[in-house]
């Protein structure tokens, strides 16, 4: 119990600080190389920089934040009502962003990829910027009950920021499920999966054409987009998982049973939250480590700025 209550306390103080150091240069990294002339004009590209800008915000609302109250027990918001409200209201939303906006990467990606032209004409600069204002929207909008229930309140001596209806409590639960981890997920395997079939079929019929525009498009920057894309699926999926399951578990058992366990149990149990709302946290940081290693044209455009700078 102790051992396990230690490796909590020096997790939460040491693993953030890297995750934001790193975070912090990728997600800069990612917001100057998609903003270049060569990539800017790609669809999908503006829902990769849409994600960048939202992972600093989540690094510096959400993991700093947080940071510094599991960490070092500096936490305005279990002492301000206002503070409390507006901090749990940004960080849900920018939490969900993180999942919708690799969502509406991965639709552009299959929509590119359609042989349909209808549906290729749907990917385009115009619509992506469209839908992305439209999402944040959207997101804001379904998360309004957010500083509506949550407060700040004493329980005994102590001040908490939380939720104190039960019933809400188990309504957010399955809410923050469905919206966040469950629902962007699904979407995100079933429009990743129509995409590679649909790539499957464009190599099989249109390979002995050399010549054909849309498959040099698709063997160019769009394929290469459609595989960083698909990594970042998968990566996402892998972090975002653990953490699924561990609000699952919390919500089916409810906090009232998990807290009539042994203190033994409740140890593991604390211990196993931690590390997979931690893992969680990678999905705002690995970004630009992924399409580094997966992405020829991205290197390029990266080793032109690094250039063009060094000019300057």
């Amino acid at each position: 119990m102790e051992v396990l209550s230690s490796v909590t306390t020096y997790s939460n103080q040491i693993i953030p600080i890297f995750q934001i150091i790193l975070g912090t240069f990728g997600n800069i990294m990612n917001i100057l190389i998609f903003t270049r002339r060569s990539l800017r004009k790609n669809p999908c590209s503006t829902y990769f920089l849409a994600l960048s800008i939202n992972n600093i915000f989540v690094l510096y609302v959400v993991l700093l934040t947080r940071l510094l109250a599991s960490g070092w027990n500096i936490d305005p918001s279990s002492t301000n009502n206002i503070v409390c409200k507006s901090r749990l209201f940004l960080t849900y939303v920018s939490l969900c962003l993180t999942q919708w906006f690799i969502v509406l990467a991965s639709i552009d990606r299959f929509l590119s990829s359609c042989r349909t032209i209808r549906y290729r004409q749907l990917s385009n600069k115009t619509i992506a910027k469209k839908v992305t204002i439209i999402i944040v929207l959207f997101i804001a909008l379904i998360h309004f009950h957010v500083p509506i229930w949550w407060s700040s309140q004493y329980v005994g001596s102590t001040p908490i920021c939380n939720i104190f209806d039960p019933i809400y409590d188990i309504f957010f639960s399955i809410f923050d499920i469905i919206s966040t981890c469950l629902l962007p997920q699904m979407l995100m395997i079933f429009f990743g999966i129509k995409t590679i079939l649909n790539v499957r079929k464009i190599r099989t019929q249109v390979a002995p054409q050399n010549n054909d525009a849309r498959n040099e498009r698709l063997r160019s920057k769009d394929r290469q987009m459609i595989t960083m894309l698909l990594f970042q699926v998968l990566i996402t999926i892998i972090c975002t998982t653990p953490f699924t399951v561990a609000n699952l578990y919390s919500t089916i058992n409810d906090n009232i049973e998990i807290s009539s366990q042994s203190p033994s149990v409740i140890a593991v149990y604390n211990f196993s939250a931690n590390i997979c709302r931690l893992l969680n946290y990678f999905n705002p940081v690995t970004g630009f480590y992924i399409y580094i290693l997966t992405s020829r044209t991205f290197r390029i455009e990266m080793k032109h700025m690094i250039k063009n700078g060094l000019r300057m």
